[in-house]
């Protein structure tokens, strides 16, 4: 599998949801049809130990598992990404400075000032004699903050990817999961003009089955739902399918 950062950076498409179920298998199993997946650490109730069980799961179906956290949580972040994490999203960046600061503590030296743990990144293919991918920084653009300050955000160096989070800032703008609102398409708009301006991955995040076509622009990544929602609805879906048919019968009996 290639490395993710190569891929991002070169407007590879990838499709991928958010992960917020705990264990490994289900991680395999949600994630095979996905390039990526994220792994919720923001919202889901989730700790470094489920989240390194989901990574190895996400791994083994040959997706690549990424985590989001806040972007201000770096020893959390420098912990998923010594357990194998292919990349880190930043939740909530509202400045080059939040970016920046993030992105020192995801590099090892002279790049940055993470520290060196001999855990599962590094001791993966020990025998190969492979090193460790780089990881892929992205950006989640989620409020009227950072839509302004984007064009600062993408002149740090190492960040791969900007990523609109369509319903915060939908919230942000006053026009709670309104993916049409004017609003949202213009300032959705900004950040694809940013990233095409610094040669950045421009992405989606969200509910986005409702997404105009003006919302998809210029998009090479794109998350949609959630695992649990994805889940919820095909049971919601066969459930209905079971009671359909049933209630054709005749004579209401099986």
């Amino acid at each position: 599998m290639d490395e993710l950062r190569d891929q991002v950076r070169a407007g590879s498409p990838l499709a991928g949801t958010v992960l917020t179920l705990p264990g490994a298998t289900a991680a395999e199993l949600l994630a095979d049809p996905f390039d990526l997946v994220w792994i919720d650490l923001e919202h889901a109730a989730l700790g470094p130990l489920d989240a390194q069980e989901m990574i190895l799961g996400a791994q083994a179906a040959g997706t690549f598992a990424l985590v989001r956290l806040p972007a201000g949580a770096h020893a959390l972040m420098a912990t998923m990404l010594d357990a194998g994490a292919d990349g880190v999203v930043l939740a909530d960046v509202t400045s080059a400075e939040v970016a920046r600061a993030a992105i020192s503590r995801a590099s090892h030296p002279p790049d940055g000032t993470r520290g060196w743990g001999p855990r599962r990144l590094s001791l993966r293919q020990r025998n190969a004699g492979r090193r460790p991918a780089r990881p892929s920084v992205w950006v989640q653009i989620e409020s009227a903050a950072g839509v302004a300050q984007i064009a600062a955000i993408l002149q740090v160096p190492g960040v791969d990817a900007a990523v609109v989070g369509t319903a915060d800032l939908s919230f942000a703008l006053g026009v709670p999961l309104d993916l049409h609102a004017p609003g949202l398409l213009a300032a959705v708009h900004t950040v694809r003009q940013a990233c095409a301006a610094a040669g950045t991955a421009f992405g989606l995040a969200g509910p986005l089955h409702t997404a105009p076509e003006a919302l998809w622009a210029g998009a090479s990544i794109l998350v949609h739902s959630t695992d649990a929602r994805l889940c919820a609805e095909a049971v919601d879906g066969a459930a209905a399918w079971m009671r359909t048919r049933l209630a054709s019968q005749p004579d209401g009996t099986t």
